[in-house]
């Protein structure tokens, strides 16, 4: 009998056993390895996609910082060019500043050959002036004179210019105060011209323009305030309320009145239309105020009668603000603005006839001295 034939039934079976659990841990391990390979073939696939990722990331990055050092180049390349037009205009500017200088040179030279020439002139006046100073005596009476003709020269200024009669009275009367210190019978012809320069202005009527141009600067204001007519239908005085019918109806006939009307009824002012008339009255006292100074006294009558008509159709004149507005035009009403003003410049004109005469006068006495 063999050694295996020899063995017990139980080792016999112990033997099966090992071998059907070798035979399953075979079995086993053929199982694991497929599913090994399989798991490093996945991690081996998301390694590969990861690497694919972390460059394409990587060349995206390059290729976004090779545009920014391209921009950064082109930005460079566009400052160089800048660069060197500010260049090219530097050296333009400085080309034209040498020739303003040699302009600037040429004209210093030329000033100062003008100013050589002036001084020559200048001290050749000075000599001359010195010379006529010497020749020509200088007492108190040729300083008041030359007072007295600016004195009448300022007033004839006042009378064409201003149209002022009285400043240029009150400077003729100062001039003529002046020629009364000299003691010369010769001025005698020059004061009496003055005298009849001074008649003729105090014989023109006094107008207060500048009174009547601060009346009507004073309204402006009050324009502002105007109010709209009242129109009101119960009587000013109310009698005592009875509960007699007859005397009821009495008193109710007090308003109705039966008239015939020949003429088309005004409307009642809105406030838009008196808006507007308020500012047409303002622009007649305007029109008045230039006619104040020019003196048109056509143009004025009419701004006044303007001004009062729109102040009767629009407004409440019975009572304040109108009422001062109406006042204030009445006034005004038939006030003369225009003057006459006459040639007041005979004085003047005797006056530089005598200056002329004593000057040649004194020049030739002079010359028969040397």
């Amino acid at each position: 009998m063999s050694k295996t034939e020899a063995k017990t039934p139980e080792v016999a079976e112990d033997i099966v056993v090992d071998e059907q659990a070798e035979s399953d841990e075979i079995t086993a391990d053929q199982t694991n390895h497929p599913q090994a390979v399989r798991s490093n073939g996945w991690l081996a696939i998301v390694l590969s996609i990861i690497a694919t990722c972390a460059v394409g990331v990587g060349g995206w990055f390059g290729w976004h910082e090779l545009q920014l050092i391209a921009r950064a180049t082109q930005s460079l390349d566009a400052s160089v060019q800048a660069l060197n037009t500010q260049i090219a205009q530097l050296e333009t500017l400085e080309a034209a500043t040498r020739r303003l200088d040699d302009q600037i040179q040429k004209l210093e030279m030329d000033v100062g050959r003008a100013d050589t020439r002036n001084q020559s002139v200048i001290d050749r006046v000075e000599m001359v002036a010195e010379e006529l100073a010497k020749a020509q005596v200088d007492t108190r009476s040729s300083y008041v004179l030359a007072e007295a003709e600016y004195l009448l020269k300022l007033a004839d200024q006042r009378l064409l210019i201003e149209r002022n009669p009285e400043t240029a009275v009150n400077l003729m009367r100062t001039a003529q105060a002046l020629l009364g210190q000299l003691q010369d019978g010769r001025l005698l012809s020059v004061r009496e011209r003055l005298a009849q320069d001074l008649q003729s202005l105090s014989a023109i009527q006094s107008v207060d323009i500048l009174g009547i141009q601060a009346e009507l600067l004073a309204l402006d204001p009050v324009l502002d305030d105007l109010q709209l007519p009242v129109r009101r239908l119960a009587p000013e005085t109310q009698s005592e309320v009875t509960f007699d019918v007859q005397q009821w109806l009495g008193g109710l006939s007090e308003f109705i009145r039966i008239r015939e009307v020949n003429a088309p009824i005004t409307p009642l002012v809105s406030a838009s239309d008196a808006g507007r008339a308020r500012e047409v009255l303002r622009l007649s006292l305007e029109q008045i105020k230039v006619a104040l100074i020019r003196e048109d006294q056509a143009l004025f009558d009419a701004g006044l009668a303007q001004a009062k008509r729109l102040s009767m159709h629009f407004f409440d004149v019975t009572e304040g603000a109108g009422l001062k507005v109406m006042t204030v035009l009445s006034a005004l009403e038939g006030t003369q603005i225009t003057r006459e003003i006459p040639d007041a410049a005979q004085g003047l004109r005797a006056l530089k006839v005598y200056r002329d005469a004593l000057t040649q006068e004194r020049v030739s006495g002079a010359e028969v001295r040397q």
